[in-house]
């Protein structure tokens, strides 16, 4: 008999979150790749065979990956420096990663030693996936392994039209049943792996629902529906997952920002010329504890000391206090500057009168005395850019009255944030605050029924049209509103918001802290 082990190390959603730094709080988050590097090679020390695979949106998410992406693109972006330098075997390709634009991503690619991986994201019109080969295949000691990339297919609902031309996203499931059939009667492979970014549309243990079952997240039915899966590696969601299901699929998801390392241990033998698993168990495997490596910590140093001499600039000033301690008594029940601040520079690009945004950085400290480009890329965390929608005043009132449903009136008179808007996580990034228009949320009122009092220039909001500029985020009807969709389009503004608070703070140098009370929160 012949036998030996394996293991399966996977991180997701890491966002280009190298140094265990929350920007947005300005403090030590003890998380990070720099720390994630150390478990990995301590892994390869201990086993002689590892496998270590991504499971996308590695290339956005921070100043430093904004910095490399628009600035400095003649050198390698810092998490392809990382990845490169730690051996990755594949990633695959998420959502994030369309961000900046075709071109982008293959440059991306071509400063990759490893392959990116997605057999659904195909040449539009065909089956051909669009980025080489879907799969990648390891053989050791004889046993031929296979790792399936696919990519989450509600794409289109949030990306620039313009970054995703000439692309089709099939659907996971039916591609992974197509691939996996031709990976066992062709490439003869004995075990198959299928890293998928995306996430599991309910636990995969308890069976509880993890939001919206529209589509964006299949991870479930991957795992209980497609034949001849051994481990599945999710992601999208930010959660932290790690099962070993009776049907005999390995599940993880191991959060993001390189928090958790997703660990797969496989023992394998050979009796009778014959393959078996003997043993299979999903973990996860906290990266706060371990030590920075300082390999990776040498490699990124020019670029991010670049980076921060840029990022850290004093570009404008804040005229008052547009901080945040608390977000739900300071952002979220009453107007707070910041948001004021992003919508009138929407307001202002778009030519129209009325705008919504979210708090996208709950975690932010928000900004006092000089603004630099590091406070508004922390405080605005996305590539967003703008669309104008027309919209009628009800339409209007039913999607504030989803925002409104973000809050609960407890028993004692505190307000929380309603449970169904923390499933899989903290939904925050979807309630909306509106400018241009004046409301009221009644939150002792029914869900639904809790929007009074709206004017717009002292009249009533009736029901004929108004503009309305949004991120195209939201103009894409994500986040429960159904309101939206690519209709009711007037136009659309390829500038990203954050460049676009940033230019309003170098025109302007003092930015004002100032609210004008159109809306608040009451309870009776």
């Amino acid at each position: 008999m012949k036998s030996f082990e394996m293991i399966i190390l996977a991180t997701s959603d890491v966002h280009s979150h190298i140094f265990p730094v929350n920007e947005g709080k300005s403090e030590q988050d003890q998380q990070g790749m720099v720390k994630a590097a150390t478990i990995i090679k301590e892994h390869r020390e201990k086993n002689k065979h590892v496998l270590l695979i991504d499971n996308g949106d590695l290339i956005q998410g921070t100043p430093l990956a904004d910095y490399a992406l628009t600035q400095d693109k003649d050198r390698n972006h810092p998490a392809i420096i990382v990845h490169n330098l730690l051996q990755y075997d594949a990633v695959v390709i998420g959502n994030h990663e369309f961000n900046y634009g075709k071109e982008t991503l293959q440059k991306i690619m071509e400063q990759s030693n490893f392959p990116w991986l997605s057999a659904n994201v195909v040449k539009k019109g065909t089956e051909t996936p669009l980025f080489g080969k879907p799969y990648l295949i390891r053989e050791l000691e004889g046993f031929r392994i296979a790792v399936l990339g696919l990519t989450t297919k509600y794409i289109p609902h949030w990306e620039s039209p313009k970054h995703i031309v000439d692309m089709d996203f099939l659907d996971p499931i039916d591609t992974a049943n197509k691939w996996i059939s031709y990976l066992k009667k062709v490439e003869n492979i004995d075990f198959i792996i299928v890293s998928y970014h995306g996430g599991l549309e309910k636990n995969p243990e308890t069976l509880e629902g993890n939001g919206q079952n529209n589509g964006e997240n299949q991870g479930y039915r991957l795992a209980t529906e497609v034949e001849g899966i051994d481990c599945l590696i999710t992601g999208h969601q930010h959660l932290l997952y790690a099962a070993d299901l009776a049907n005999g699929v390995s599940v993880i998801q191991p959060g993001t920002g390189a928090s958790h390392i997703g660990k797969i241990s496989i023992t394998v033998s050979k009796t009778n010329n014959k393959w078996e698993i003997k043993k299979k168990h999903a973990s996860l495997i906290p990266t706060k504890k371990a030590e920075m490596d300082e390999t990776v910590l040498a490699a990124v140093q020019s670029i991010a000391s670049q980076a921060d001499n840029w990022l850290n600039q004093s570009i404008g000033r804040v005229e008052g206090d547009m901080t945040i301690q608390q977000p739900m008594q300071q952002v979220w029940v009453q107007e707070h500057p910041l948001i004021e601040w992003i919508n009138k520079v929407q307001m202002k690009e778009a030519k129209v009168d009325i705008s919504c945004t979210a708090l996208l950085n709950p975690t932010i400290k928000g900004i006092s005395g000089n603004i630099s480009r590091n406070d508004i890329m922390n405080a605005y965390p996305f590539p967003n850019t703008l669309v104008v929608m027309e919209l009628t005043g009800e339409e209007i009132i039913q999607a504030i009255e989803v925002s409104a449903s973000f809050l609960q009136l407890e028993e004692d008179g505190e307000i929380t944030v309603h449970p169904d808007w923390t499933k899989p996580r903290l939904l925050s990034y979807n309630y909306d605050m509106w400018e241009g228009i004046n409301y009221q949320i009644d939150i002792s009122k029914p869900i639904g029924h809790r929007v009074i009092n709206t004017m717009y220039h002292g009249e009533p909001l009736h029901n004929h049209t108004y503009q309305v500029v949004m991120n195209n985020y939201r103009a894409s009807g994500s986040g429960g509103y159904d309101m939206f969709n690519q209709s009711k389009v007037v136009k659309e503004i390829q500038k990203e918001i954050a460049n676009l608070l940033i230019e309003d703070a170098i025109i302007n140098k003092n930015i004002p802290a100032t609210v004008n009370h159109n809306w608040k929160v009451i309870h009776k």
